[in-house]
């Protein structure tokens, strides 16, 4: 009798600790449970938000005057984001047409709420808002936001700055580009035909004096938005100092004057083969026939990249006739250069 007294006293502890797991499992099922239970009445609510909003919204683009039915506060998310991406979608007076569908239902409040809240999604939506909206007086809020840790938000800011203020925005968003490594370059170039171009050329060539080299190489993958003498003179002060290699690269990808050959050929023999590829590229657009020599040497260099753009740039046809071009590769007697050039003219009659 003794001895039973510690094994019920055992007994019990497990029964109530198996009674225990069973309570967690049971609390933590009905936890899932009610979170897919919120979700899917969130996408319900979403879709319903959607049908009912998208036709009105397509009549507003076709130039109709719908009745704008209310947003309820639950709904502001879902409208902003149907509204937002139609916006992004289309060009010209629909813009205006629907920026003023927004307003009338309070697409600005909705905008100024999200902004003070922590959820950065909301603050996305809210910056982007503003930004079609063009209301002046948001200004100073998006430009504080434009040097924001999360480059998520600081791209939004951009990105409303530029439907804000189209003349002023170069002045804002160059510079930061230049320096920002977590804004990348190709989700710009949408952003800069919206801006105004003068500016945006005038902003380019003072960026020369005031960025340095590295920054200003990063910002020239953007100068097919740019006017190309400014683009030329920048080209020009790159490749006219001593500079890092990965600079000398990008402001040779960038040259399409003639005026900038004899930094092109001093390029051509740079111990980076990486330099040299550009250099072979850039003789194949702007060289002229006494390139010819230069090239035909490039087709021995020691990098099979920079034989084969050397191959292209003679293909191109602006230093020597093809013809002559596969006579004088043949006096040299090289099997594979010959290959090379042949390969490389038969992809330019393609």
């Amino acid at each position: 009798m003794g001895s039973a007294g510690p094994s019920e006293s055992v007994v019990r502890i497990a029964w109530w600790a198996g009674i225990l797991c069973l309570s967690l499992s049971a609390a933590l099922v009905l936890q899932v449970l009610q979170m897919r239970w919120r979700l899917a009445r969130r996408k319900r609510r979403r879709e319903a938000v959607l049908t009912a909003w998208r036709p009105v919204l397509f009549e507003v683009v076709a130039g109709g005057s719908p009745r704008l039915p209310p947003v309820a506060p639950d709904e502001e998310d879902a409208f902003l984001l149907l509204w937002l991406h139609l916006l992004d979608s289309i060009r010209g007076a629909p813009v205006e047409a629907l920026a003023a569908a927004g307003e009338a239902v309070g697409a600005r409040a909705f905008a100024r709420r999200r902004l003070r809240g922590a959820d950065a999604l909301g603050r996305m939506l809210a910056l982007r808002t503003l930004g079609y909206l063009r209301n002046p007086a948001d200004e100073a809020e998006v430009l504080r936001r434009l040097d924001d840790p999360n480059a998520y938000l600081s791209l939004s800011a951009a990105h409303a700055l530029v439907h804000l203020d189209p003349a002023g925005s170069p002045d804002e968003i160059l510079p930061r580009l230049a320096s920002r490594a977590d804004w990348p370059i190709p989700l710009f170039t949408g952003l800069l035909q919206e801006m105004h171009p003068a500016r945006l050329s005038a902003r380019f060539r003072a960026l020369c004096s005031e960025l340095p080299p590295l920054g200003l190489a990063r910002v020239l993958s953007l100068a097919s938005f740019v006017e190309a003498p400014v683009v030329e003179e920048i080209t020009g002060r790159l490749l006219g100092r001593e500079q890092d290699p990965e600079v000398l690269a990008e402001a040779l990808r960038h040259v399409r004057s003639p005026a900038l050959l004899p930094a092109v050929r001093l390029a051509a023999v740079h111990e980076r083969w990486a330099v040299r590829v550009q250099a072979a590229a850039a003789l194949g657009r702007v060289g002229e026939p006494s390139d010819r020599e230069l090239l035909l040497e490039m087709m021995w260099d020691r990098e099979w990249w920079v034989r084969y753009r050397a191959a292209q740039a003679l293909a191109a046809g602006a230093v020597a006739a093809p013809e002559d071009l596969v006579a004088r590769a043949a006096q040299l007697r090289d099997r594979f250069a010959l290959d090379m050039l042949q390969q490389a003219l038969a992809e330019v009659r393609a």
